[in-house]
């Protein structure tokens, strides 16, 4: 999902002089990597799939609360709620609006029959149904996307950026003061 916001962030932060020089701390990043293998794995155990993802995404968690001194981790945090909320509360899979999803240029049939390992259908009686993927976006990747996919999209952005020694600080912004690493 996040491979072209990836590319988008790389282009920007090189545009903007940014160099890879010294890649950030991250502290406890087994679990993110435990998260990772975890999601994996639901893709080949869909009957055990939500119960795959609930703990991928509380590994996802844990890497937040031990990394939340980065600005761009907390935001991360805040998308990584809001997609948790709506997984939890409607039964290990995310909930997606089907008229916004038959736009997207593949099969939903998984999806309908209810053996789709990530995906259920957004019903009349789907939980925190603001939370579930239903913003339709075309380009550059035809998919649908969660409020809390935008969060996600904002802190790999702006993660990428402070990776690339080109950090945006939003504090730093709204104070008027320059945050600018010196060369």
């Amino acid at each position: 999902m996040l491979l072209d916001v990836i590319i988008f962030s790389f282009i920007v932060a090189l545009l903007r002089g940014g160099r890879l020089r010294e890649i950030p701390v991250f502290h406890k990043v087994v679990f993110l990597g435990s998260s990772i293998v975890l999601q994996l794995c639901s893709a080949f155990l869909p009957g055990w799939s939500g119960v795959l993802v609930s703990l991928a995404y509380v590994g996802t968690l844990l890497f937040f609360m031990f990394n939340r001194e980065h600005e761009d981790i907390r935001i991360f945090m805040v998308g990584w709620f809001m997609n948790a909320l709506a997984i939890w509360l409607n039964g290990g899979k995310m909930p997606i609006d089907l008229e916004q999803a038959k736009k997207l240029p593949y099969s939903l049939d998984a999806v309908i029959n209810g053996t789709d390992f990530k995906h259920s259908v957004l019903t009349e009686v789907t939980r925190v149904p603001f939370f579930a993927d239903i913003i339709y976006m075309p380009y550059p990747i035809p998919r649908v996307i969660s409020l809390g996919d935008v969060f996600i999209m904002i802190g790999a952005f702006l993660l990428i950026q402070r990776i690339m020694n080109k950090p945006i600080s939003l504090v730093h912004l709204r104070e008027g003061k320059n945050y600018a690493t010196k060369n």
